[in-house]
């Protein structure tokens, strides 16, 4: 049987009340792509920003692909929230940042490059990826390791790798150390 979805009707009586922040982040985002795709097209058109009259008529045209994809948002709340937003895009359009692809040209900023994970210690004499041993403590086949707080080192055949019990105010923690054998 197929489950029943509700209309903009039904939404609408379920939630008379609801607000722009109710929404889902990925509807806020949406709605917020449109906004500013829509100042794009005006400033493109007439070299200003719109004016109060011109941004009741580009939320009403907002308004309508809200309505068209079943989100349910008082027209006011989307008012509300386009008159915020303006003197944020007033500034991403004054610095040239047009989502238009049309309106892209070869100095476009380049994506922002993606955040390094926690644990992604590379070796800087072969590249690979370092694997941990304890926790602070990780090693490269080719013989350099990374101790948390020392650094990178070269391993020796002498060296031995083990926990040390430390008591760090109340707790007794597991600290990695590095000794040497006596041969």
């Amino acid at each position: 049987m197929k489950k029943h979805r509700p209309s903009l009707a039904d939404k609408r009586r379920m939630q008379p009340d609801r607000t722009y922040k109710d929404l889902k982040q990925k509807h806020k985002a949406k709605i917020a792509d449109w906004m500013f795709r829509a100042v794009c097209e005006y400033y493109t058109e007439h070299s200003e920003m719109p004016p109060e009259d011109a941004v009741a008529g580009i939320t009403d045209r907002i308004y309508e692909k809200i309505v068209s994809t079943c989100i349910w948002v008082p027209y006011e709340e989307v008012y509300r929230e386009f008159l915020s937003r303006l003197p944020e895009y007033e500034i991403h359009i004054q610095e040239g940042v047009f989502s238009d692809s049309s309106q892209k040209t070869s100095q476009s900023i380049p994506p922002a490059p993606k955040p390094k994970k926690a644990g992604g210690k590379r070796c800087p004499n072969c590249g690979r990826k370092m694997k941990q041993q304890f926790i602070g403590l990780k090693h490269c086949k080719c013989g350099m390791s990374w101790q948390r707080g020392e650094g990178f080192f070269e391993r020796s055949p002498d060296m031995v790798f083990a926990l040390k019990r430390q008591k760090v105010g109340k707790k007794i923690k597991q600290r990695p150390v590095v000794r040497h054998r006596d041969d």
